[in-house]
């Protein structure tokens, strides 16, 4: 099992609907956490472009697919994610149907200063999960690009940090502006999951 031994996820989601965004301070199990920075540390990083937009980043990383080949760990946290989502996110419009087919690795080496205030894509429809493999940074969710901080958390090994996505309990949109500052020391590292209706081409 790839959680905490008695996670509860009710509190949080619920909090998502309401405010855009909840915070887990320990989700995963800690032999878990420790093959799976083994399991992506393997992948094959790019330096992803530095600034989209208005937007400015520095990490690394790489996206997979469903079926997650090759990921067995990432495979398996896609579906006990979505297990739990589902059981403890019951009557919430939009849970019954939500399944992760896409994972994101973001690794922040040690000059990192992050990703400044941005949207995920409306494609990654309802959830997007957040999963702190290694290091600590600042997770901020923002009133809007300009940067305003409405609530923030120290997101460390383990931690998963959830935004809303559109479609989730009735919301048209309900993306949230948020922002992640470098690691606190040494590099870091994250996964997200999400659900993406986007077409491969």
């Amino acid at each position: 099992m790839a959680f905490t031994r008695g996670l509860d996820l009710t509190g949080p989601l619920r909090e998502v609907i309401d405010r855009g965004a909840s915070f887990v301070p320990r989700a995963l199990d800690e032999r878990y956490l420790h093959n799976l920075r083994r399991e992506l540390g393997a992948g094959a990083f790019q330096r992803f472009q530095e600034e989209f937009g208005l937007v400015r980043q520095r990490i690394d990383g790489y996206d997979i697919k469903a079926p997650f080949d090759g990921f067995p760990l990432v495979g398996e946290l896609a579906v006990d994610l979505r297990d739990l989502v589902r059981g403890h996110g019951k009557g919430i419009r939009g849970v019954a149907t939500w399944a992760p087919n896409e994972a994101g690795v973001a690794r922040y080496p040690r000059d990192s200063f992050g990703i400044t205030p941005h949207l995920d894509g409306k494609w990654y429809r309802r959830l997007v999960a957040v999963f702190t493999v290694f290091g600590t940074a600042r997770f901020a969710i923002c009133r809007d690009r300009g940067g305003e901080v409405i609530a923030s958390w120290d997101a460390g090994p383990g931690s998963l940090s959830l935004l809303r996505g559109p479609g989730l309990g009735g919301h048209r949109d309900g993306r949230p502006f948020h922002t992640v500052g470098g690691p606190r020391r040494g590099q870091g590292c994250s996964l997200g999951l999400r659900m993406s209706v986007r077409s491969p081409n």
